[in-house]
């Protein structure tokens, strides 16, 4: 909210318009002339992101003018290297980023122009006052337009262009010049700063798990809680921005608070149902038009976040952040965090809300809440009378990697964030967030819940977490682990014989592995087999699980190593005597009538024997849907069925069998998968990309029989191999595929009138 506004700072940053994004280096001169140094992500919208390849970018430049009357105005820029520019770009915009004047691209016929690489405008635009012409500079007031509640002259030159730099690649935004004097003084050239934003994959947050969150300092990025509705300072917000408590008209621009309630000191309220503006006396609003807020940490509603708190009958509230930023646009929250895992992605993410939805003032200088006119106050959008959106830039060690995109009115909090890949020897990094809004009405934001935590993968342990092993048998561990980015590649088993107290390996260091994509994360499978010395009745209770990490130095530090506490391994051995005598055969799946037909097999049996059915929807966590009682009969073949009583829904479901004697001896069978989708044929998986084997399941409601072909991306049929199809769960592969050429081929299986394709990569 800009009012009262007594002092001008440098500026570093600037943002503007509606859907767009921005960040900018800005300047001072002699406290009446603002230079600011911008540019906006339009490809990126409202959501955010990284810049990347084939992305267009507004530059901007802004020439504010707060006090007197200066001449030969202009700006003049070259588009950046790793740029192309886009024809019919070249303009000049209001502080909100409406086109305030539109250019051509020719030189002569209007005040800006492009020759060869280097965009020229002429600035001032007032008729009598020496206006810009193609062939002069022009001259500009303070009081002329576009005006800041009419005091202040705000204009931005802009042009855009196409990112064509691949990623990974350092793009400058900075220099370029502004030209300027003060009535005889001679002529002032300002060449703006250095500026650099990196083309970066964008990842967004995190898909999966987040790990410990790395921030540390700020209650780690909570702002706490206390009693007091005003906390005080903090050593991570820049001296640059003056600690204040909330009152009718504070925090001012360049003020921040930390409260736990953003209403006033003089009329305390705990709800945000005032009139905007609230006229009362004295007002329950900051400026009559701020929200009355409370914090985010730990809301019910993620989006809502907690309402002002009570502070009477409150003892403990949370903070957070509040920022009232004006023209000078520095870093609003910065920490140098350490402690870091090298090799490692992490989210770095906060919540965030726009807190002013009347704070508007547009370029004819008429504030949101002013009713007088014509000219009346015009809304930066059909019904938003919020004025400049706040907008944030996150940089990492000096370079910018992620803007938030304009953060509209809406009543609620937002999470933004990107996710940030350490260097291969990187254990620290310097987090700043840039406000990048710039002058005019509204850009009173709030700020909570800051993270930069690790991005980690899942674990899925077969054959499930609590396994059940005979006295001095084996037992056959694995671990199916699966994360968005592919870096997790290292890993060992461990052991713990005291409860989780402390770990031994029981595996030295394994990998690189090569992962395959799954379709939608990556994946790798490990197994341990656990020797019969190890399975004795003495070892019951022992705990087992798998450590990975991205490189082989972090697979040994325990804060760079990840393993899924919540999917530990326990142990059960059990005293099963002798093996059981009979022999399970076959067990085998169809589906009938919408319904799972199950059918196994076993031979002689000469004891009396239970079969438990087992159902799961994961092929991990199984539950007992049915018993069926042996006929220990003698005979060589004994033939059992079992039919699940519920509809086959359009997912697949896994079923075993579980074969047990009355002495608690037990034998399990292969798992079965079946749908109720209609498929009668299908792909179960196909490891994908693959190397020296192409392994892949296929599913059938039938026996037949069935081809499978290699096609190369011409079209020619490099390897052919026919199966035995069963029904249910086939389990096929191709072999021998290391001396075909690396590249995209097409995996076709041929059934009877079935025809399955998938598309498959040979690295």
């Amino acid at each position: 909210m800009k009012k009262n506004i007594r002092r001008i700072f440098f500026l570093l940053r600037f943002t503007i318009p509606p859907l767009l994004l921005i960040c900018s280096n800005t300047f001072s001169y002699a406290q009446n002339v603002d230079l600011g140094k911008s540019y906006i992500n339009v490809t990126k919208g409202l959501n955010g992101g990284t810049v990347e390849t084939g992305d267009v970018l507004e530059i901007r430049a802004s020439f504010v003018v707060r006090s007197g009357t200066y001449d030969s105005c202009r700006f003049r820029d070259v588009i950046p290297t790793g740029t192309s520019y886009i024809a019919g770009t070249i303009r000049v915009l209001t502080n909100e980023g409406k086109i305030y004047k539109q250019f051509t691209d020719a030189y002569g016929d209007d005040p800006g122009w492009i020759s060869g690489s280097t965009v020229t405008i002429h600035l001032g635009y007032v008729t009598g006052s020496s206006p810009a012409t193609a062939f002069r500079r022009g001259r500009v007031a303070n009081t002329h337009k576009p005006s800041n509640f009419g005091s202040t002259c705000i204009m931005i030159a802009s042009f855009r262009v196409t990112v064509t730099a691949a990623t990974g690649t350092d793009v400058s935004t900075g220099g370029g010049t502004v030209t300027y004097k003060n009535g005889i003084s001679p002529i002032t050239t300002y060449t703006f700063p250095a500026n650099t934003l990196r083309v970066y994959a964008n990842f967004s947050i995190c898909s999966n798990t987040i790990g410990t969150n790395s921030l540390g300092t700020e209650f780690n990025g909570t702002f706490g809680s206390g009693i007091a509705r005003n906390r005080g300072t903090s050593l991570n917000v820049p001296l640059g921005y003056t600690y204040n408590i909330f009152d009718v008209n504070s925090p001012q621009d360049y003020y921040y608070g930390i409260a736990n309630n953003t209403s006033t000191r003089q009329n305390y309220s705990t709800v945000n149902t005032w009139a905007k503006p609230d006229a009362t006396s004295p007002t329950h609003r900051v400026f009559q038009v701020w929200d009355i807020i409370g914090d985010h940490t730990g809301a019910a509603s993620l989006t809502a976040g907690n309402p002002a708190a009570d502070t009477v009958a409150n003892s403990n509230a949370g903070y957070m952040l509040i920022v009232n930023a004006a023209y000078r646009i520095d870093s609003a929250f910065q920490q140098t965090i350490t402690g870091l895992c090298p090799n490692t992605y992490y989210e770095i993410s906060c919540w965030m809300r726009n807190i002013c939805s009347k704070c508007g003032c547009d370029s004819n200088g008429k504030g949101a809440t002013n009713s007088t006119g014509p000219p009346y106050y015009i809304p930066t959008a059909p019904g938003d009378s919020s004025g400049v959106y706040p907008n944030i830039t996150f940089e990492v060690d000096g370079i910018d990697y992620y803007t938030t995109g304009n953060i509209l009115y809406t009543g609620q909090w937002v999470k933004k964030g990107f996710t940030f890949l350490t260097g291969p020897l990187q254990t620290s990094l310097l987090l700043k967030y840039f406000n990048n809004a710039p002058g005019g009405g509204g850009n009173d934001w709030a700020l909570d819940d800051i993270t930069v935590a690790t991005c980690s993968p899942t674990m899925i342990y077969t054959p499930n977490t609590t396994p059940i092993v005979c006295d001095s048998n084996i037992l056959l561990l694995t671990d199916t682990v699966r994360y968005f980015f592919n870096n997790f590649i290292y890993y060992k088993w461990q052991k713990s014989t005291n409860g989780g107290a402390t770990w031994t390996d029981v595996t030295g260091a394994i990998g690189p592995v090569s992962p395959y994509w799954n379709g939608t994360q990556w994946e790798f499978v490990s197994s341990y087999t656990v020797p019969p010395s190890e399975t004795t009745i003495a070892n019951s209770g022992d705990l087992y699980r798998l450590i990975t990490s991205t490189t082989l130095a972090n697979l040994s530090d325990v804060l760079c190593s990840f393993t899924d506490l919540g999917s530990i391994v326990t142990m059960t051995v059990i005293d099963c005597q002798d093996a059981l005598e009979t022999q399970l055969l076959t067990f085998e799946g169809k589906k009938e009538n919408q319904r799972a037909v199950l059918k196994w097999t076993t031979a002689t049996e000469t004891e009396p024997l239970l079969f438990d059915i087992e159902k799961s929807n994961d092929g991990v966590s199984f539950y007992k849907i049915g018993t069926l009682t042996s006929y220990n009969n003698n005979a060589d073949l004994n033939n059992y069925y079992f039919t699940d009583p519920a509809l086959l829904p359009n997912q697949k479901t896994y079923y075993r069998l579980l074969m047990r004697n009355n002495a608690g001896k037990v034998t399990y069978s292969r798992i079965v998968q079946l749908s109720g989708s209609g498929e009668s044929f299908y792909f179960i998986s196909v490891i994908n990309p693959f190397s020296n084997v192409l392994s892949f399941d296929v599913y059938s409601d039938n026996k037949s029989k069935a081809t499978a072909e290699l096609i190369n991306s011409s079209g020619a049929t490099i390897r052919r191999k026919g199966f035995e199809i069963n029904q249910g769960t086939n389990d096929l592969s191709l072999n021998n595929m290391s001396s075909l050429p690396s590249g995209v081929y097409f995996l076709r299986i041929i059934s009877e009138n079935i025809i399955l394709q998938k598309t498959v990569l040979k690295q």
